[in-house]
């Protein structure tokens, strides 16, 4: 396993998704400086009931596993992380994870969200490989992915277009036998 002692696992805690989760989530989900290295975001600002329609169903999926993180010392809410497009036969998924506010960020919250899913993943979940994209200009993300100990597979040309302009996204990965 990577070097766990890296890892504050202990500043977060995770809970099951909820559907009391949307108003939080509404803080962050619509606001660009937040959302803007998501590659799924829309451009379109999301509703109360397109969120809650999510939330319903990603807590009904077979295939995804997401959970709000929250800090261990008050419980308050500060983002979400999950693994998702679980493929069983393949023991595959993709690992999403967003600090949901700019003051709450560069604090190791996500790093320990991460943590914390990698080992749902691998130990609860049995899976061999957790996989990610990430924006090629997203620094900070790569450096903290690196730090854990994705792998860096490859680089998908102009695979988004977001904002105007095309944009390479960088895909990594570890392997189960990498985090034991």
């Amino acid at each position: 396993m990577t070097d766990e002692r890296r890892f504050e696992r202990s500043l977060v805690t995770l809970r099951a998704l909820a559907e009391d989760d949307v108003d939080d989530i509404l803080k962050w989900v619509n606001n660009p400086d937040i959302v803007g290295n998501i590659a799924t975001f829309s451009g379109k600002p999301f509703t109360r009931a397109d969120e809650l329609a999510y939330v319903q169903h990603m807590m009904a999926s077979d295939s995804d596993r997401v959970f709000s993180v929250l800090r261990a010392g008050d419980g308050d809410y500060l983002g979400q992380v999950g693994i998702h497009q679980i493929h069983r036969r393949s023991s595959v998924a993709r690992l999403a994870c967003i600090i949901g506010s700019r003051d709450e960020m560069g604090k190791g919250y996500g790093t320990a969200a991460i943590a914390r899913v990698l080992d749902v993943a691998f130990n609860q979940e049995k899976l061999h490989k957790v996989w990610l994209m990430v924006f090629e200009t997203n620094v900070r993300a790569l450096r903290v992915y690196t730090r854990i100990g994705f792998v860096t597979e490859g680089t998908l040309r102009e695979e988004y277009f977001h904002e105007g302009a095309w944009h390479n996204m960088v895909r990594m990965s570890m392997l189960d036998r990498e985090w034991r």
